[in-house]
């Protein structure tokens, strides 16, 4: 595939939030309570530990901005933006979520906001790349239409050279037997406390492949959410972790079945060397009118040093009774046969950790509608297993 020009967004653009909805947010923010940590999503990963005051700084100096749509951030080809009046309702906060204080901060805050409709004309994959360098929000809204099959690759890219806090919001939404391959990917730099709210809804025999890549930071979690809630909607899910140094992401998930004749599949993988750590917490939820429901998780974990630490907790909550789910977890270290094997086949002891790696990440990769993107996750994972990284 030739490389794509990516060119920076230059119209007019619309504006998402006025100052006084920055300053109502801010407001809402300061009321909302931090998550606890006694609570099974804070169990492993501790709210207190995000810079508040930062985010809540950042928010203070962006009270009077106004937050426009669709620029600080580089784009491949024209699309039409989404309408802000639809973009509010899909970013609209429920106080109720353990996240709010969260999304209330990330309202409040100026950032990169991508959000794009995808029509069936359409024929070109689309590649986004939106950048920050301090304490700000990233927001990446995709509306896929009817009859279109699309491919779209997102990268959030964050420079910052101290602590910073960095909120960001997904939401993907398709239409009726709208088609979408998504790939997102994290180059964050090591100082940055990341949380991230992520959520795709799928219309009626609608398909989403999503796939996800990031190298974690010194605070890293996200909330991953799919919501089957017509007939024959199907997904797949699936992430990787390469993680070095102190690294840490923690990925929660939910496949959330509300009709019947709904399809997911979700494969998670954790690449660790040095001290970094990866969590995942996965929940299956199938309501009781999602009859003919099939669903599927795994989460799988290669710990390439004895400092590397992984947990993997997941769960069903199943109210129909004619389904077909199932999860589970493994985690280990690399097989030391297949090392003896590659280093009788003159790879030392690090080429061939290197090698069994890169192997380990490759059922991921491979998924990767294009090509350039697929050979700079695998050098993530060559980087990663050798030591090598150069994601700080």
């Amino acid at each position: 595939m030739a490389k794509e020009t990516m060119t920076s967004e230059r119209a007019t653009p619309q504006i998402l939030w006025t100052s006084q909805d920055n300053i109502a947010s801010l407001e809402a923010a300061n009321r909302t309570r931090v998550p606890k940590r006694k609570t099974e999503d804070w169990r492993y990963t501790n709210p207190d530990e995000f810079p508040w005051e930062k985010a809540e700084a950042a928010a203070v100096r962006d009270a009077h901005v106004t937050t426009p749509i669709n620029t600080e951030l580089e784009i491949n080809v024209t699309l039409p933006t989404l309408d802000a009046e639809i973009l509010r309702g899909l970013l609209a906060i429920s106080d109720e979520r353990l996240d709010a204080k969260f999304l209330h901060l990330h309202r409040a805050m100026r950032g990169s906001v991508a959000a794009y409709r995808i029509t069936a004309d359409n024929r070109e994959p689309v590649q986004i790349v939106q950048h920050i360098s301090d304490s700000a929000a990233l927001t990446t809204v995709l509306f896929i239409e009817s009859g279109a099959d699309a491919v779209v690759c997102s990268r959030w890219e964050s420079k910052a050279s101290e602590a910073s806090a960095v909120i960001g919001r997904i939401e993907i939404v398709l239409e009726d037997g709208a088609r979408l391959h998504f790939l997102h990917e994290d180059k964050l730099a090591f100082h940055t406390h990341l949380y991230r709210r992520a959520h795709a809804q799928l219309g009626e025999g609608a398909v989403l492949n999503w796939g996800h890549l990031t190298s974690g930071s010194v605070w890293n979690a996200s909330m991953m959410e799919l919501d089957l809630h017509k007939p024959g909607a199907e997904c797949s899910l699936y992430g990787l972790f390469c993680g070095d140094s102190t690294r840490r992401a923690e990925t929660r998930t939910l496949q959330y079945h509300k009709h019947s004749h709904t399809q997911s599949n979700l494969l998670f993988k954790s690449l660790l060397s040095e001290k970094s750590r990866s969590v995942f917490q996965g929940m299956i939820r199938v309501d009781r009118v999602a009859q003919h429901t099939e669903a599927y998780q795994a989460c799988r974990n290669l710990l390439l040093s004895d400092d590397a630490r992984a947990d993997a907790i997941p769960r069903l909550e199943i109210l129909a009774d004619d389904v077909h789910c199932s999860h589970g977890a493994t985690m280990g270290t690399a097989d030391d046969d297949m090392l003896f094997y590659l280093m009788t086949r003159g790879l030392n002891r690090s080429q061939a950790l290197a090698t069994i790696a890169v192997g380990f990440a490759e059922e991921i990769i491979r998924r990767a509608p294009m090509e350039a993107i697929a050979e700079r996750w695998r050098a993530i994972a060559l980087q990663t297993a050798s030591g090598n990284s150069t994601a700080n």
